[in-house]
């Protein structure tokens, strides 16, 4: 989520359209992605087959040419990355300088400027084991050293780790098939670490921040996403008319009117019942009921 993606920015604030199920741009889903679009996928996480523009591409309707964070030429930033639902695997990074708004980068672009995990010179940065079923990921990748651009497109893919198949030495494991594939696209420039830096008037709004840096990482002040997916009504408001409805427009929106008598917001989910220690059970919870509308099992889904 850092930095902000097309699909997320508006909990940062952005004037960016919201979407409440912005933690399912996955290449229009596992059968859509693997059979309907034979492994293709939008350069942004849309189902390929969607007619242009794309939702999250250059003029759909969530690429508005926000420009969300400013770097400068090599540096070394953080990413931040919130797994909703764990599913293991690994993250790329890729940059794209398109230095137009309007105009639909490609893949070929992308593949062509790797971000690296810093000290490294592997673009794939895998999740630790010990990384619960969700959560919030830290780490490092280096800017390339001869970049810069008005705009370049940041694009995080997340192939997951959990579908069995055939893997290289033709034995088969969980982790060897067609991963299920999350993709977003963030906006960014990259200016010269020597030129002159913008006067900070320009970005008085602290979503806004220049991340220009002496230190390892910018202790810039950011503003505080929200980070809650689903929001529901409290037990004495739940059986009134529209109130499911209207604790989800008025609790996730920047800023907020989610008065806690009246509206509760879910944070996580357990699986219970005939399945409640089955693997990845808690994972099916998250997927299925951290999302707007719901269609979580009572019956097998725990969530508070």
């Amino acid at each position: 989520m850092d930095p902000p993606s097309r699909n997320a920015m508006w909990r940062f604030g952005y004037p960016n359209p919201v979407n409440y199920n912005d933690n399912e741009l996955f290449c229009g889903g596992y059968a859509v992605h693997w059979q309907q679009n034979k492994g293709k996928c939008g350069i942004c996480g849309d189902a390929y087959h969607l007619s242009q523009p794309r939702p999250h591409e250059a003029g759909g309707e969530f690429a508005n040419g926000i420009i969300v964070r400013h770097y400068t030429v090599g540096q070394e930033i953080e990413v931040e990355i919130e797994l909703t639902a764990n599913h293991f695997g690994r993250f790329e990074m890729y940059l794209c300088p398109n230095n137009d708004p309007s105009r639909v980068a490609t893949q070929e672009c992308f593949d062509s400027h790797p971000l690296y995990v810093s000290g490294t010179q592997d673009v794939r940065f895998e999740i630790p084991r010990e990384t619960g079923k969700k959560g919030i990921i830290k780490y490092a990748v280096t800017l390339p050293p001869y970049v810069t651009c008005s705009q370049c497109i940041v694009q995080w893919t997340y192939y997951t780790g959990n579908m069995w198949g055939t893997c290289e030495n033709g034995t088969e494991a969980v982790g060897c098939g067609r991963p299920e594939t999350f993709r977003n696209c963030a906006d960014v420039s990259i200016v010269t670490s020597t030129g002159g830096i913008p006067p900070r008037f320009l970005y008085q709004n602290v979503i806004y921040e220049l991340y220009s840096v002496a230190p390892k990482f910018s202790t810039a002040p950011l503003a505080r996403p929200l980070r809650v997916q689903v929001c529901e009504p409290t037990a004495a408001y739940r059986y009134r008319q529209n109130m499911t409805n209207w604790c989800q427009v008025n609790c996730i929106r920047v800023p907020s009117n989610c008065p806690p008598g009246i509206c509760h917001c879910l944070n996580t989910c357990d699986a219970i019942g005939e399945i409640a220690d089955r693997p990845g059970a808690d994972q099916y919870c998250l997927r299925s009921c951290m999302r707007y509308p719901s269609n979580c099992p009572a019956d097998r889904c725990n969530c508070y």
